[in-house]
């Protein structure tokens, strides 16, 4: 069983082994440095982000209260935080507070996900040297605004930024994305939003405020434009985008299989489906008419392919018909996939005396390979 790397604890004075880091951090001259003040994961997937690239990351962690342990908590903090140098500090103290002012004075870059009130005690706008370059705070609904000091959650505000009314068949109950879904598209933005910052830097610190709830409306794609745009509300419809048809998802003998059958691939889809004479039917012969007729098709899909396993889809669509296809594919399929395995996607790390795999980067230098996966160094400072 892997055991938690986090013990949280409160501290009422500085320690030796804060002195340590800020040390360390020091003689880093040539080295990003970056604070992380982390709690909900947007943060630390930012400073993972630095962390694999080459930055000096010591995120300072937030004391909890305890609660049962499960695997996936485990699997979160080894994901987010291999590789930095992590302190324990209870910032609601104010011997916590002057640790967090003299380790922000030594780093380059500060980054957050605590709350507003959280912030104010920190004396956020003014924590850091006057070196500092770009400080950002991550938060449920900005900095500012009639709600900043409200408290959300991932599915809370994917529900309140629109996505969740989209998510789930039509005439039932919506759906939301489990996990921490938002909170790591969050960290992604602060984190390009902070190198884009860095390549135009000016002598003044930059401060960045990022909203997951505006985060969550950003990613909601033409939703917001098809209404103000040509008066239409989306509404939810399963698997099946709609127009054009096929956009969606079918059984199979093994699983199950999507296509994305714009009219540029249809007369390539009707090759695979082996049925010539759906090329001229009435019912299909446009866009429009398949979108209207999608019942229709979606029998003549089914009795077609719905026989084949998934193996045989997708040699049949990519490789043979070359129709945008794809299958349902397991956490452990993905793990033996050929083709991530072939860019040496997987990487690994060790922990209790087991090897893991995790995901490496999502991007690379054309040439060159990917760095390193950070492996865990110590566990939490006591400060």
């Amino acid at each position: 069983m892997v055991s938690l790397l986090i013990h949280f604890y409160k501290y009422p004075q500085a320690s030796p082994k804060c002195d340590n880091v800020l040390r360390q951090s020091k003689d880093k001259n040539m080295v990003l440095k970056v604070l992380e003040i982390g709690n909900v994961g947007a943060a630390g997937y930012a400073g993972k982000l630095f962390q694999r690239w080459g930055a000096d990351v010591i995120r300072i962690d937030l004391p909890k209260e305890p609660v049962p342990l499960r695997t996936e908590h485990v699997a979160v903090d080894l994901y987010l935080h291999a590789g930095k140098q992590r302190i324990a500090i209870n910032i609601e103290t104010a011997a916590g507070r002057d640790l967090v002012r003299r380790l922000a004075e030594k780093v380059d870059v500060l980054i957050t996900d605590v709350s507003p009130s959280l912030l104010e005690q920190l004396d956020w706008e003014n924590l850091g040297s006057p070196k500092l370059q770009v400080r950002v705070a991550i938060t449920s609904f900005g900095l500012s605004g009639p709600r900043k000091n409200w408290h959300a959650s991932n599915n809370v505000l994917l529900a309140m930024g629109g996505q969740t009314f989209l998510m789930g068949d039509p005439g039932r109950a919506p759906l939301t994305m489990p996990g921490r879904y938002l909170f790591y598209q969050s960290g992604q933005y602060a984190y390009t939003a902070i190198l884009a910052t860095l390549l135009g830097q000016t002598e003044a610190t930059r401060q960045i405020d990022v909203s997951m709830l505006e985060v969550a409306l950003s990613l909601s794609q033409f939703t917001t434009v098809m209404w103000t745009h040509g008066g239409r509300i989306r509404e939810r419809h399963g698997n099946n985008f709609g127009s054009p048809h096929p956009i969606t998802m079918y059984p199979c003998s093994d699983g199950w299989f999507a296509v994305n059958v714009t009219p540029d691939f249809w007369p390539a889809f009707v090759r695979m489906l082996d049925r010539p004479e759906t090329l001229t039917d009435p019912r299909f012969d446009t866009p429009a008419k398949r979108a209207e007729n999608a019942d229709d098709l979606d029998v003549i899909v089914r009795a077609c392919l719905g026989n084949k396993s998934r193996a045989e889809i997708l040699e049949l669509g990519q490789r043979i018909c070359r129709v945008p296809t794809g299958i349902l594919a397991s956490p452990k399929e993905l793990m033996a996939d050929t083709h991530l395995n072939a860019r040496n996607f997987w990487q690994t790390l060790e922990h209790g005396g087991r090897v893991l795999k995790i995901p490496g980067s999502s991007f690379r230098y054309v040439g060159e390979t990917q760095p390193p996966q950070p492996q865990i160094t110590n566990a939490v400072e006591e400060a």
